[in-house]
């Protein structure tokens, strides 16, 4: 995740998101025209040559990273999923420690012309995915978002920022114990995801560790 937000590559992180959701029984792999891909993310003009190239430069990206492999299959090119954790290995359904992605950033929007992941920036997305992986009312410091995910505080404040303007993110207040504050208490945030993406259905009052 950092990766691609270090290198404002939300076009890459779109369509990783894509085959993952597409790829989602064995072999691993999907084949599709470069047109289809480029409709499905949005981009403008999808049967031209300049979003067929945008689509084949993530391509390269995704695979220069080891999350995909690029094959051939007659006219089309294949793309086999990889390790998500970069390592080039093959590709296994996690058990553990994995987060589900709904439907409804591909089909839901703000209004019917527009849908989530068209509406969304890239801290947003990031914002959602981290959020996805955590239980309700989780707490995230901004200042240690380079700690626990290597994203900057910057990154995750735009993103929540703009979650909760678009009504997909609950932020209240806990108070929590800190002794050199003056009243040796201080307000952290809480955040929740609001439907379609959450509530998860799990609470936490802890700070979110998880990566």
């Amino acid at each position: 995740m950092a990766t691609f937000v270090s290198n404002g590559d939300r076009t890459g992180l779109l369509l990783y998101l894509l085959v993952l959701t597409k790829a989602s029984s064995e072999p691993w792999d999907v084949s599709l025209h470069s047109s289809v891909w480029a409709r499905a993310m949005g981009l403008p003009n999808p049967d031209s040559a300049a979003a067929r190239g945008r689509v084949s430069k993530a391509w390269k990206r995704l695979a220069e990273r080891n999350l995909v492999e690029r094959s051939r299959r007659h006219r089309y090119a294949v793309v086999s999923l990889l390790r998500e954790d970069g390592s080039g290995e093959r590709y296994e359904r996690p058990t553990r420690g994995f987060i589900q992605i709904p439907h409804e950033l591909w089909t839901a929007g703000p209004s019917p012309q527009q849908r989530w992941y068209e509406r969304l920036s890239l801290p947003a997305l990031t914002f959602l995915l981290i959020a996805l992986r955590n239980a309700d009312r989780f707490g995230l410091p901004a200042e240690r978002g380079p700690d626990y995910y290597g994203i900057s505080a910057d990154t995750l404040t735009r993103g929540a920022r703009e979650l909760r303007l678009a009504e997909l993110l609950k932020i209240d207040k806990a108070l929590i114990t800190a002794p050199l504050a003056p009243s040796g208490v201080t307000a952290e945030n809480r955040y929740t995801l609001r439907p379609p993406f959450g509530p998860q259905g799990t609470s936490s009052n802890a700070t979110s560790r998880s990566r």
